[in-house]
């Protein structure tokens, strides 16, 4: 499971070094794809292709279902690390989640979420910061079973 948040550069060639703990839970490299929330998200391969078949159950004849493959599949670039624990970040991706230099790498689970530093700042200001008490009570979050 992939947890917490790290802060990395960007270097002029467009890697970025990808936490040691992240590397291990996913030693052959990662998909990268264009994430929902101008971000993106890396999933170790065994996740990207659970989401791949569902993905390509979906029907070819419905317009929304032809976006959304069209969308995630060609968006996404699969990854290794070089010696130094880093992958290189196509320039599309970097652009389309506006990384430039500094970004934010958190553990969401099952994947990664890397962020733009200046982008994150707007999406937890717009998020409500740190207090989210209230926008999750609803949610069956609790440590026990179900």
């Amino acid at each position: 499971m992939f947890v917490g948040q790290f802060d990395h550069n960007i270097d002029a060639k467009g890697r970025l070094t990808v936490p040691s703990n992240f590397r291990e839970q996913a030693p052959e490299g990662l998909f990268v794809t264009k994430g929902f929330d101008s971000n993106l998200i890396a999933y170790p391969r065994a996740v990207y292709e659970r989401m791949a078949e569902n993905i390509n159950e979906l029907s070819v004849t419905d317009p929304e279902s032809r976006a959304l493959r069209r969308m995630f599949f060609s968006n996404t670039v699969e990854l290794s690390y070089d010696s130094a624990g880093r992958i290189l970040l196509p320039a599309f991706l970097r652009e389309a989640a506006q990384i430039t230099s500094g970004c934010k790498l958190f553990g969401n689970g099952d994947n990664v979420e890397i962020w733009a530093m200046e982008v994150w700042e707007l999406e937890k200001q717009k998020n409500g910061g740190d207090d989210n008490s209230s926008r999750w009570a609803a949610y069956n979050i609790s440590t026990r079973g179900r």
